[in-house]
């Protein structure tokens, strides 16, 4: 495998194509209209209203915005490693390395795993190559033991 600097103990285990998506929301932040308009009464209060529209559209659209949904999807190259998952989504290479993660959670059912972190945003894995994706991540995050997690039970058939 050529590419990615790997770390000088850390091996590539595989490489595949998957979807890619990352959980979180925007901040609910957005810029006010402020506006203002001095003319006759009439069309003064009228531009006094498009203001209040314009900001209300923009505050509705914030808080939409702002509650966490999986986004940034696209198809991604994933190299899995001895150390860490490599994801590059179209930006570079992206490290989410094992020691970081805080949550693992394979779903063979539906060819998927979500993985959060301790310091940035869930990511999702969807698509043929996850269940060996989801074995070697296994091995890593847990250890020896990986093969006694339920949810990994269609790995060993």
């Amino acid at each position: 495998m050529f590419g990615p600097v790997l770390e000088a103990d850390e091996s590539a285990l595989m490489s595949a194509q998957v979807e890619y998506s990352r959980l979180y929301g925007g901040d609910g932040r957005y810029d006010r209209s402020n506006f203002f308009i001095v003319d006759r009464p009439a069309v003064m209060v009228g531009g006094l209203a498009l203001n209040a529209a314009i900001n209300h559209h923009r505050k509705v659209v914030a808080r939409r915005e702002a509650v966490p949904k999986w986004r940034d999807r696209c198809l991604a190259a994933v190299i899995v490693t001895t150390h860490r998952l490599l994801c590059d989504a179209g930006g570079g290479w992206e490290s989410f390395w094992y020691g970081a993660m805080s949550e693992f959670y394979p779903d063979l059912g539906a060819w998927s795993v979500t993985v959060g972190f301790q310091r940035c945003a869930a990511l999702r894995l969807v698509g043929a190559a996850v269940p060996a994706v989801c074995l070697w991540m296994a091995t890593a995050v847990l250890g020896d033991g990986w093969d006694r997690d339920p949810r990994l039970a269609g790995l060993l058939s």
